[in-house]
């Protein structure tokens, strides 16, 4: 943050193969939601990302490829609505990440503050370890910039 001279929040990614790592940190103020999603869209095997409102609509959303980003909003929010229900049922306590495994690739959903879902898309190269780490690191970014 000592180089950060508007204090805006920023967060660090890492986005190397095995054998190096390259810490690229992406100041939030600069590059805003769209700039978030387009820096999980680097990591291998991700295809799609976006923030979603609790009412379903996508608010921002980036793609390399073809996907309904309005289906998957819409199917994202009300999952996020389903496991927290769950979760309180069972008093389980707040809930981290849902992750669903199909044939071509992963979508991994998680809470972005009060107010959004961070949901991203995967294709079968997708390492979903990373992909977690990765949501972790910016979803308290992606629930200040709401």
């Amino acid at each position: 943050m000592a180089d950060n001279p508007s204090n805006a929040p920023t967060f660090q990614r890492f986005n190397e193969p095995e054998g190096g790592v390259d810490v690229q940190t992406a100041d939030v103020a600069v590059g805003g939601l769209r700039g978030i999603l387009e820096a999980l869209l680097k990591v291998e095997g991700v295809t799609a990302a976006m923030v979603v409102g609790r009412d379903g609509f996508a608010i921002e959303a980036v793609s390399s490829g073809s996907v309904e980003t309005d289906s998957v909003a819409a199917i994202a929010a009300s999952s996020v609505t389903a496991a927290e229900a769950m979760g309180e049922t069972l008093k389980l306590g707040a809930m981290g990440t849902i992750l669903l495994e199909y044939e071509l690739g992963p979508v991994a959903v998680t809470p972005a503050g009060p107010d959004a879902v961070l949901a991203v898309v995967g294709n079968q190269s997708a390492n979903l370890g990373r992909v977690r780490i990765e949501m972790r690191k910016v979803r308290q970014a992606v629930a200040s910039q709401l």
